[in-house]
């Protein structure tokens, strides 16, 4: 990770937010230049261009979200109940929501891959690829701990499904709002839950 200054991490904690509701094309470097207290001329000791910047706080975000979910990939699923379905994940599952209202880092991140800059159309790709990839891995982890037996393929379906799941929850984050996505991960759970079971590969 390359180590930015006090300086430049002010401007990129600027960029994330503005870049988040403002989008690439609605987005300003002198409005950026602004919300920190420097003139727009002042921004290009730290970065070439809108472009540079866009993408510098891009892959921030993706870093920030990376950690997050291998933290929440890491945590005990709750007992299978009424209220919370257990389950290899479960854990990410149940914190996507709440976890978009908190972070901007998401929030930007999210933007950037459904509604990417043309130019920048192929970067974005590989960066949310990336981070898909890396919750693909940390949801393998959590399907090896809880079911040893589990085939490579199994393995790869699973974590090929959890993702696609994943991926959905955003998509009705971004497009429609949280009370659809809740409902919706509620059934994408449980049907995924009792592939588990029917595999074997959940008691």
């Amino acid at each position: 990770m390359t180590v930015k200054s006090a300086a430049f991490e002010r401007v990129c904690e600027a960029a994330v937010a503005h870049f988040a509701v403002a989008g690439y094309d609605g987005a300003s470097l002198n409005e950026i230049a602004l919300m920190v207290g420097i003139k727009k001329a002042s921004l290009y000791s730290h970065v070439a261009s809108k472009d540079a910047l866009y993408l510098q706080v891009l892959h921030d975000a993706a870093e920030q979200e990376m950690a997050f979910a291998a933290n929440a990939l890491q945590k005990t699923a709750k007992p299978r109940g009424a209220s919370a379905l257990a389950g290899p994940g479960a854990s990410f599952i149940y914190s996507i929501a709440k976890r978009y209202e908190d972070s901007v880092h998401l929030r930007f991140l999210l933007r950037a891959a459904f509604l990417p800059p043309v130019a920048l159309k192929a970067d974005v790709g590989k960066v949310y690829d990336g981070f898909l990839h890396a919750v693909e891995q940390g949801f393998k982890v959590q399907l090896r701990q809880a079911a040893p037996e589990a085939t490579t393929a199994q393995m790869n379906l699973f974590a090929t499904a959890y993702v696609g799941v994943v991926d959905s929850l955003y998509v009705e984050l971004v497009y429609v709002d949280k009370a659809r996505m809740t409902k919706r991960a509620k059934a994408l759970w449980q049907v995924f839950v009792d592939s588990l079971q029917y595999q074997g590969l959940l008691a």
